[in-house]
């Protein structure tokens, strides 16, 4: 029996048929998707990365170092100038800006190199100014006075411009430290820089530097105090100052003005000294200790520094820690920073070390090693008075404390 009814009947479905449309939809998609993945994908920067900014120009950073220049910030002007020397490497303007900070940050190494790489780039007048600076400063820190190479690069300076202020003031300056030093010509120098340059602080410091070495303290002052006006946070500039101060027994003002340098270069141990002297001068040695103990801290390996403390220890009767200095002064030795060299005798400052030396080691009775320091003194600086006078008390005294047999 089979059932007729509609409701179970099986029909044969039809073959479904391809939409075209929708395949050629999908077909541009899939280029679309493929075009994105390969050239826009790689031009987004991923997330959560900060957006790259523009890099400064030199003449941003140059600004910059020139506005911490007058802020007495040297250190801080000379890595912006470097920053501004990567970015345009064949600037000689920036080379000679940078040279001239590193001179009175006492950076004559730095300062020369800087200096070179000017001349290098553009033989110009103020290129060959700054090198023949930077040469003067390597020798005169050295202890020298013919300057020949400094002298050499001046000349070029002043043949190519012989208006060029600046360079006038540098040759005035080293005119007057030459060991054959005319005053006359170095001072005609510094009016011609001053004529040409009256608004550059160099014109005003080499007229007050021939008037303080020729025993012109007040017109020295002057010429100093015009160069603060220009420029007043130069340490340079203070130092000489106090010292026209302190040649005309002003103490305070030159007590402050050494103060003021030291502000402006807390590293130097040059002004802290200057105060010392000044104290010693009024005989405050106690004070004067002091402050050479603070110049000493600055730097430990510098022997004259430590003679100085020594001659302080000494005139305030601590002759036990005068001997400790004094030994590190002439003998050397070594301290926590490092060995120090002594300091081989010859007239001057040093000379007074040497007797000092001797007359602390005589106070604590060792004549043994004093008497031969005094013999020396005698063989090698016999011309120096007050050396004389102090090694013959000196004598006395080891002969009072050791009487010679049969005295």
């Amino acid at each position: 029996m089979y059932l007729q009814s509609s409701k179970y009947r099986l029909k044969r479905k039809s073959p479904r048929r391809f939409n075209l449309a929708l395949i050629f939809i999908l077909c541009v998609l899939i280029v679309l998707a493929a075009l994105f993945q390969a050239y826009v994908v790689p031009s987004i920067p991923p997330p959560f990365l900060p957006t790259p900014t523009a890099t400064r120009p030199a003449a941003s950073y140059a600004d910059d170092a020139a506005k911490l220049f007058l802020d007495g910030k040297l250190t801080d002007s000379i890595n912006a100038y470097k920053k501004a020397i990567l970015l345009a490497p064949t600037n000689s303007d920036l080379y000679v800006a940078a040279s001239e900070v590193q001179i009175f940050a006492h950076d004559y190494q730095g300062a020369l190199e800087n200096a070179q790489n000017a001349v290098l780039r553009s033989k110009s007048a103020v290129a060959y100014a700054v090198y023949g600076e930077a040469l003067y400063w390597i020798e005169k820190s050295e202890g020298g006075n013919t300057f020949a190479d400094a002298n050499k690069e001046l000349q070029k300076s002043l043949e190519l411009d012989p208006n060029l202020g600046l360079t006038h003031a540098y040759y005035a300056e080293l005119l007057i430290d030459m060991d054959n030093a005319n005053w006359k010509t170095a001072s005609a120098e510094a009016q011609t820089a001053i004529t040409l340059a009256p608004n550059r602080l160099e014109s005003h410091r080499a007229m007050g530097y021939i008037f303080l070495s020729t025993g012109n303290y007040i017109e020295a002052l002057g010429e100093y105090q015009k160069a603060i006006d220009i420029h007043g946070k130069l340490a340079d500039l203070w130092i000489p100052l106090g010292d026209c101060y302190q040649a005309q027994s002003d103490t305070q003002n030159a007590i402050d003005a050494y103060l003021k340098a030291s502000q402006f270069n807390s590293e130097d141990p040059v002004p802290i000294a200057r105060i010392a002297r000044v104290y010693a001068k009024e005989g405050q040695y106690g004070k004067s200790a002091q402050y050479a103990e603070m110049a000493v801290n600055l730097a430990s390996l510098d022997p004259t520094y430590h003679g100085l403390l020594g001659e302080m220890y000494y005139f305030n009767s601590q002759y036990d820690k005068a001997v400790i200095e004094l030994t590190l002064a002439i003998r050397g030795g070594r301290v926590d920073q490092g060995p120090i060299q002594g300091l081989p005798l010859q007239a001057g400052r040093v000379a007074e070390y040497y007797y000092v030396f001797g007359l602390a080691l005589a106070k604590v009775g060792r004549c043994s090693e004093a008497v031969p320091i005094f013999h020396l003194l005698q063989q090698q600086v016999p011309d120096d008075a007050t050396v004389m006078a102090n090694v013959t008390d000196g004598l006395i005294l080891c002969q009072e404390i050791t009487p010679t047999p049969g005295g």
